[in-house]
């Protein structure tokens, strides 16, 4: 830094001689150039580079380190799972999130890309982070795909917690929709076929109703699926009958398209 503000200054008094009026606002613009727009917000956490994360496997060091969405964790404790020729060996000294969730353990599999997972695997691989965030220690961040040398995140990065976030607001939804409407209970026999029935905790939503079974639509689809209906919510939705269920029983016998 003195040797930096010894650069400048000398800078500035050439500028000062040469440019005259001009020299203010040149001096100040190079000043608040050095001094201001080049200093870069660093992540107080350890970063990691790939190659120092490989150490960490057991053997070449004798800590065991792995990363799942750009966070490492110490995962020394679980020796007897994470150990050298462990079943779980395979995360560790890398980023593994994609496998977390896929399961595909092979080198040609192993990734950190999940950009391109449903909202359902979004939300397992958020619970897995969750999961070692609660069980082991955090240690910092993987300069990779989701956080950048100095541990800022990436676009990338904030792109799959952007989308974490969606898909979790999406369930959140989902149990909106069953607490408004709430599943039936279904069952299937050999001889009688598929049976659906409501009670007051039909779909595992407890109500002090019962309902009717009706088939659901979807808006602007042809598929549905069993709720339990009464006049509290009859009209929110689109409704159709079982054909050949009496419509005031709770209980129907139906048969597939």
């Amino acid at each position: 830094m003195f040797k930096k503000l010894v650069i400048v200054s000398l800078i500035a008094v050439t500028v000062d001689f040469f440019c005259g009026e001009k020299a203010t606002d040149i001096i100040l613009s190079l000043y608040k150039t050095v001094f201001y727009s080049t200093q870069i917000p660093v992540n107080r956490e350890r970063v990691f580079t790939k190659e120092e994360l490989k150490l960490y496997n057991g053997v070449d060091k004798p800590q065991l380190y792995l990363a799942i969405l750009g966070n490492v964790f110490d995962v020394s404790k679980g020796i007897k799972h994470y150990g050298p020729n462990k079943q779980y060996n395979v995360f560790v000294g890398q980023d593994a999130s994609r496998s977390f969730v896929t399961g595909k353990f092979n080198k040609e599999d192993i990734s950190e890309d999940v950009a391109d997972f449903s909202y359902e695997e979004l939300r397992s691989l958020d619970h897995w982070l969750n999961f070692y965030k609660k069980e082991y220690t955090k240690i910092g961040l993987l300069n990779g795909k989701y956080f950048d040398e100095y541990g800022r995140a990436t676009p990338y990065g904030e792109a799959v917690q952007n989308l974490i976030k969606e898909a979790e607001q999406a369930k959140q939804q989902i149990q909106l929709e069953k607490t408004k409407f709430p599943p039936c209970n279904v069952e299937w026999d050999a001889d009688k076929g598929s049976r659906v029935w409501c009670s007051q905790k039909s779909g595992g939503i407890e109500r002090s109703w019962v309902g009717v079974p009706r088939q659901l639509y979807e808006p602007g689809s042809k598929s549905y699926r069993c709720a339990c209906i009464n006049e509290s919510n009859e009209d929110l939705g689109v409704v159709k009958e079982y054909e050949g269920c009496d419509k005031t029983s709770f209980s129907c016998f139906v048969t597939q398209n």
